[in-house]
């Protein structure tokens, strides 16, 4: 009977990362354990840790498979940085709000993996995510004000806080909650339309 091949191999490490995304949202990282896991894949224990040694490593291998799958959109010739700033947010909010592998992650690092010990490798992923996110950005407002799209006077820290609070308020109201039940998408775009154009009231 011939051996499994690579392409096997990753579909069974696939489908163990699959049912992970699934079992810790649903649990919690401190509640969940390998075994519900394998049992989530309909998998042996032996299959899980014969491509993961621990919890922790098959989290990791976790995230990094979604972060992999994102395409943060590339800058078009031509567009000003303040044009690239506004597609990116919306890019980032369809990205929490469309579910999938990056939206199940990033619920996991921030609501379902508590600040203890065990977690720092995944704690660790999430502040260089966030760490990733503010510098992208924050360069993008410095090309902005030495271009005057902004005021020379903006404070550059507190726009870039105000930028990453403003897709993150839009998509806690709208996609956490039940205050708007039609059109979210639609509505989430005007209000990015809206709070965007605050950015050139944000001035030392």
């Amino acid at each position: 009977m011939p051996g499994k091949t690579r392409e096997d191999s990753q579909r069974t490490r696939d489908t163990i990362l699959d049912a992970a995304e699934q079992v810790i949202l649903c649990k919690g990282m401190g509640r969940t354990t390998m075994g519900d896991i394998a049992h989530a894949a309909n998998v042996s224990r032996g299959a899980v840790y014969g491509h993961y040694k621990n919890k922790i490593d098959l989290s990791i291998a976790m995230c990094e498979r979604a972060f992999a799958s994102m395409e943060i959109p590339v800058r078009i010739k031509g567009e000003s940085a303040l044009q690239t700033l506004y597609r990116e947010g919306i890019y980032l909010l369809r990205l929490y709000s469309e579910p999938g592998p990056v939206q199940r992650v990033l619920h996991i690092l921030y609501l379902k993996c508590d600040e203890s010990e065990d977690h720092l490798a995944l704690l660790d992923i999430r502040n260089e995510w966030e760490a990733q996110r503010m510098a992208d950005t924050e360069e993008l407002i410095i090309e902005a004000v030495a271009n005057a799209e902004l005021p020379q006077t903006t404070d550059i820290k507190l726009a870039n806080l105000y930028l990453h609070s403003l897709v993150d308020g839009i998509y806690s109201t709208l996609f956490c909650t039940n205050r708007v039940p039609e059109h979210k998408w639609e509505i989430a775009e005007k209000l990015y339309q809206a709070g965007f154009a605050g950015l050139k009231t944000l001035e030392n």
